[in-house]
């Protein structure tokens, strides 16, 4: 096996914990991640000054660096959505979100922020979760292959409850989520499809005082989900 470094791998570590459950301050990082704290704090203090990370509040997000880095993965899949997620936004009023799989994460590639509302959702691009988790990580893994369903479930504690409902998933061909990644917070989600298997999901989200309106988007949900494969695929 090849020699890897340490250090290197802590401060991967850290950065990957502050894009997915971001802002945390050293204190929780060190205690999350079963890191000594000054070891932390060295870490974040060169994480700063080379732009990867950024302090919110009390305490750190990724910084700039790495929203630029995200925006250099899968071109073609986001020039393709870009135009499509703008229309819906503008259509629906609402957020919406391009998810890819990257791992056994959902990883946001793009989004359209809708302004027609004072309360609404944003996401940061390149912030991540587990494809177990929200209706666009579901979306996702309902759609992959059975030997990826299979190694995603075997890390859940309840497997065969998150099987039934990846089964309901594919039937509807869509994914809900309420209240699951952030408090108030809804989503609708569907797979952006080529040759039967997931390369992409496309959602919407809501905040909890219009979410009883969610389910009326379904069928322009997955008209701009073919849209986007028409424009990747042909």
């Amino acid at each position: 096996m090849a020699e890897t470094s340490k250090t290197a791998d802590h401060a991967l570590t850290v950065l990957l914990k502050l894009t997915e459950d971001g802002p945390m301050t050293p204190a929780e990082l060190a205690r999350e991640l079963g890191l000594n704290r000054t070891v932390v704090h060295r870490l974040l203090t060169t994480l700063r000054e080379r732009g990867f990370v950024t302090r919110s509040g009390g305490g750190y997000v990724p910084g700039a660096i790495v929203v630029r880095m995200a925006e250099r993965v899968q071109p073609e899949l986001r020039a393709a959505a870009a135009g499509v997620m703008a229309r819906l936004g503008r259509d629906v009023g609402e957020t919406i979100v391009l998810h890819i799989a990257d791992g056994d994460d959902a990883m946001v590639l793009e989004q359209y922020v809708g302004d027609q509302h004072v309360v609404r959702v944003e996401h940061m691009i390149g912030s991540r979760h587990s494809l177990t988790q929200g209706a666009s990580g579901r979306a996702l893994l309902a759609f992959m292959s059975p030997a990826t369903i299979d190694r995603v479930l075997r890390r859940v504690p309840s497997p065969e409850g998150l099987r039934k409902q990846l089964e309901g998933v594919r039937q509807l061909g869509y994914a809900l989520s309420h209240d699951e990644l952030q408090q108030g917070v809804h989503g609708l989600a569907v797979p952006v499809m080529h040759d039967g298997h997931a390369v992409a999901s496309l959602a919407i989200l809501v905040p909890t005082t219009r979410a009883t309106g969610l389910a009326e988007h379904i069928d322009v949900l997955r008209e701009a989900s073919a849209q986007v494969a028409a424009k990747l695929y042909g």
